[in-house]
């Protein structure tokens, strides 16, 4: 395991390097895209958001982007953002089942956030008005 963190230390700095020298949109779409799937991998989940970002405001069409954004933002439990991305993709390609899928699996989860936040929002009422 410990190699492969290296190994996505080292791409990172050679996609850094690479940026600074890119002259080109679809170089600095590459290489953001690189550096977004390095980040995802090293679990730098902040970090990985901010490349994707970076993809979208050179392409905001790019479904690669989309996709590693919507999983990261998933993983940083940022469920809202991330049905966004996926809604996003799905005005793209409409039929994806994937995306179909995804869609359907987020909403479920924001579903279950939202049933805990009431729940823990209930309990608490309960308890100031016994305090009372």
């Amino acid at each position: 395991m410990y190699g492969k963190l290296v190994i996505y230390h080292e791409a990172l700095s050679f996609y850094t390097d690479a940026l600074f020298m890119a002259k080109t949109r679809a170089q600095k779409i590459a290489l953001h895209s690189n550096r977004a799937a390095c980040y995802l991998k090293l679990h730098e989940f902040k970090k990985a958001a901010e490349e994707c970002t970076s993809v979208l405001e050179l392409d905001h069409k790019h479904t690669g982007a989309l996709m590693l954004g919507a999983q990261t933002l998933v993983a940083l439990k940022e469920y809202h953002s991330a049905l966004f991305d996926v809604n996003r993709l799905m005005e793209l390609n409409p039929s994806s089942e994937v995306y179909q899928n995804l869609e359907a699996r987020l909403r479920t989860q924001l579903e279950s956030h939202f049933l805990q936040y009431l729940n823990l929002k209930l309990n608490w009422m309960k308890s100031k008005k016994m305090m009372l």
